[in-house]
């Protein structure tokens, strides 16, 4: 890929449709305050006028594919996994904005921490014109983004570096498109360290344009594929009842089950857990008792705090009053 020296990061950012953002998209990687790396830039048969913004630039970082056809973006994103042969690649997309100690944050994590094999980083969400709608977290450690993980994806996948073996290792899966990172993401959450940075390293670009907002059928299946694969570490065997409840927490708004039926799923899920000791107790039955009321604040129900008192849900933690004020004010 690269002439000089063995590059340690390749930054791998697939490119379709993008005119209005590409060119910042790729300012922000070229502006790094890490600078030795190789940059993988993929066009996947755009029909706007990306590729001519793209070949616009002139830095010998930048390893350019300009594909005639569009391959889609499972079949691209494994193409650059093929074609990257840095020690670590970052995930870039073609509407974000980086921000310019993003790559020295990561590397530098990860080069301490080899043990370590993904980590992201918080993010700020911005729109079109590049004005801050809201900050996006995620938790930090790997016993928190197990947890998290099970229940949503734990990663902002544009703000990702990963270790470039278990990365190719698993790779992106075509029968999950549109949430083939939170597969992949998992897979990785479940056998090796991960972490995200208590930073906010990314500019997360939020428009009409986006995949989530075009193909949400396709992509919540995707999503109830990779629970089930999250929920057989528990379970020897997940029914599809209890699986469309699972989601129903992550997108309330698709559901017709009772609390009760919820309730029950996710005290199954503590008690699973119990046994096969697969994730953080602790840490689970918290995570738990927040999606359990936040379920109930968006059921309308009237009696939401005494429905969440009386649940074995918070019998779970012995908490005093002061403690279950501040979990819910969280």
């Amino acid at each position: 890929m690269s002439d000089r020296k063995k590059i340690l990061v390749t930054v791998l950012m697939p490119v379709f449709n993008s005119e209005l953002f590409v060119a910042e998209a790729i300012q922000s990687i070229l502006k790094q305050s890490y600078q030795d790396f190789d940059f993988l830039i993929i066009n996947d048969g755009s029909t706007d006028n990306s590729d001519i913004i793209i070949s616009s630039f002139s830095d010998n970082r930048i390893k350019y594919i300009n594909n005639k056809t569009n391959k889609g973006i499972v079949s691209t994103l494994n193409e650059g996994l093929k074609l990257s042969t840095g020690k670590y690649i970052a995930r870039m997309d073609a509407d974000d904005i980086a921000l310019p100690d993003r790559l020295a944050k990561q590397l530098d994590f990860l080069m301490a921490n080899p043990k370590y094999k993904l980590c992201g980083s918080r993010a700020i969400a911005i729109d079109v014109n590049g004005k801050e709608i809201s900050k996006l977290n995620r938790p930090l450690h790997t016993d928190q983004l197990k947890v998290f993980n099970l229940f949503r994806n734990a990663f902002i996948h544009p703000t990702i570096m990963a270790d470039a073996e278990a990365i190719k290792k698993f790779g992106y899966n075509e029968d999950y498109k549109y949430a083939e990172d939170y597969l992949l993401f998992s897979q990785i959450t479940m056998n090796y360290q991960v972490a995200n940075l208590n930073e906010r390293l990314l500019l997360y670009r939020i428009h009409d344009e986006s995949i989530t907002s075009k193909k949400k059928e396709e992509m919540m299946q995707s999503e109830m594929k990779t629970m089930a694969y999250l929920l057989s570490f528990l379970f020897n065997e997940v029914d599809q009842k209890n699986l469309l409840i699972h989601h129903s927490i992550l997108r309330p708004q698709h559901t017709t089950f009772s609390l009760q039926e919820v309730e029950s799923h996710l005290i199954n899920i503590s008690t699973a857990n119990k046994e096969k000791q697969i994730f953080d107790q602790k840490i689970l039955d918290k995570q738990l008792q927040k999606d359990w009321y936040n379920y109930l604040l968006k059921s309308n129900n009237k009696f939401t705090l005494g429905k969440f008192l009386s649940s074995t849900l918070f019998r779970i933690r012995n908490l005093n009053l002061k403690q279950v004020i501040k979990l819910l004010l969280k």
